[in-house]
């Protein structure tokens, strides 16, 4: 760990160099990075059935600062420290308040530094490998960002020899779980296993697993990492198609493919996606599935029209839930704080209606109703845990964000955010309300 004054001193000087400074005389690299400040407002809470409601209290300020090596024959490096630290506004005395843990990498929520980042990597017209520690940019990986998001330690290798197509290879071998972690298995997946991480990651958030580990939840399990293969093409006029494979050794394969129309005349989109998930190996998954195959499909329609986006959603899911511990949502129906059509026998639909006022503010509103699954869970939030049991009723979650680009850097969103949960507490209907601020300065 990296003392707290030391880093923020060396932020502070790093982030006043300007680029033009840095490479007057010399070519010595470049940086950039991000500052966050994210307040949860009272009265956010969470209705449990309690006699009082929880408070739900989460100030927090981190970031990341990442250096580029300069390119020696198109050879670099690249580096991050991402950091998290509490506002000193936090109530974390209080019984009855729920601290946002996804804000944080400790569990204590003391500031900490991690050094997310740091791979070699070689670029052409042709090819592209990056080895080392660094984000996989997928969807069976890619989450929603906090201060740090899911990191994997892999090689990674792509060719774009083949006219508009890229191919990607890849072998995972560790998982460090992002800072949201915590809300990705209790708020966001309910204990469901469903929704991007098969465990709190509480206290290893930033730790770099073997990914066999991380994925079942059990420190025990040592497998061979994850081998990928993904293809991208967009050869056929005003369709992109995408497809990825994911084997985890011994573990499960997950199969991902989907296609977007684009008509630019009228102009709308037309996008389906199918997930597939197959138990393989020594189906060392099985305690954590209810069969060896599951699938969900989905279908979005988005049309433009002026400064306003309109769009309807629907997913599906068979008979299984689909095992999803790696921070991946491509669902076209997931919400801020629900991805509920990863469970099984989910029909989920979504209505956003978006609508730019200016070039720099923008509103976004959604309403996603989930119905209710037959996938056991529980609202992990709330304390003390009760046990797993099935869905007692329907679930939805209704999202109004607020966007302004305050400068070309610096960005603010407001976020109001409801949802119900499936699972009742203390024999009663679940309501969670949400209320944030973030400030984010990019450089």
């Amino acid at each position: 760990m990296i003392k707290k004054n030391t880093l923020i001193s060396c932020l502070g000087f790093l982030t006043s160099l300007s680029a033009q400074e840095i490479s007057s005389n010399y070519d010595l690299g470049s940086f950039d990075g991000v500052v966050r400040g994210y307040h949860v407002f009272y009265p956010s809470y969470v209705k449990s059935g309690r006699s009082e409601d929880y408070a739900v209290d989460g100030s927090t300020i981190g970031g990341h600062l990442r250096y580029h090596t300069p390119k020696l024959s198109n050879f670099g490096l690249t580096t991050a420290l991402y950091y998290s630290m509490g506002t000193g506004l936090n109530d974390k005395d209080d019984a009855n308040t729920l601290m946002a843990t996804g804000r944080f990498f400790t569990k204590d929520y003391s500031a900490k530094a991690v050094l997310g980042e740091l791979n070699l990597h070689y670029t052409d017209e042709s090819h592209h490998f990056t080895l080392g520690h660094f984000k996989i940019d997928s969807p069976l990986t890619n989450s929603i960002y906090t201060y740090m998001p899911n990191m994997f330690e892999a090689f990674l290798y792509q060719n774009k020899s083949i006219d508009k197509t890229t191919v990607t290879l890849a072998k995972i071998e560790k998982m460090a779980y992002a800072t949201r972690t915590p809300v990705e298995y209790g708020m966001v997946g309910e204990a469901t296993k469903t929704a991007g991480a098969t465990q709190s990651g509480i206290d290893t958030r930033g730790e770099f697993k073997n990914i066999g580990s991380q994925t079942l939840a059990d420190d025990r399990v040592k497998t061979d990492g994850v081998y990928v293969l993904a293809i991208e093409n967009n050869s056929l006029k005003d369709i992109k198609l995408r497809a990825w494979n994911f084997y985890a050794d011994d573990i499960i394969n997950m199969f991902y493919v989907d296609a977007t129309y684009a008509n630019k005349d009228i102009p709308y989109t037309f996008s389906a996606q199918y997930l597939r998930t197959d138990s393989v190996g020594k189906d060392l998954a099985n305690s954590m599935l209810d069969d060896d195959s599951a699938y969900m499909l989905g279908l979005k329609i988005s049309l433009e029209y002026k400064q306003a986006l309109f769009s309807f959603a629907y997913n599906h899911s068979g008979d299984a839930k689909i095992l999803n511990g790696w921070g991946g949502d491509p669902a076209y129906t997931s919400s801020v704080f629900s991805r509920n059509a990863y469970r099984a026998n989910v029909d989920a639909f979504k209505l956003e209606f978006d609508y730019s006022f200016t070039d720099t503010f923008k509103i976004k509103n959604s309403y996603a109703f989930y119905g209710q699954s037959t996938t056991e869970g529980t609202f992990v939030p709330s304390q003390p845990a009760e046990p797993i049991s099935m869905p007692d009723t329907n679930a939805m979650e209704y999202d109004m964000i607020f966007l302004y680009n305050i400068t070309k850097r610096l960005h603010f969103l407001g976020l109001l955010s409801y949802k119900t949960s499936e699972y009742y507490y203390a024999y009663d209907t679940v309501e969670f309300v949400d209320v944030d601020m973030v400030l984010t300065y990019s450089f």
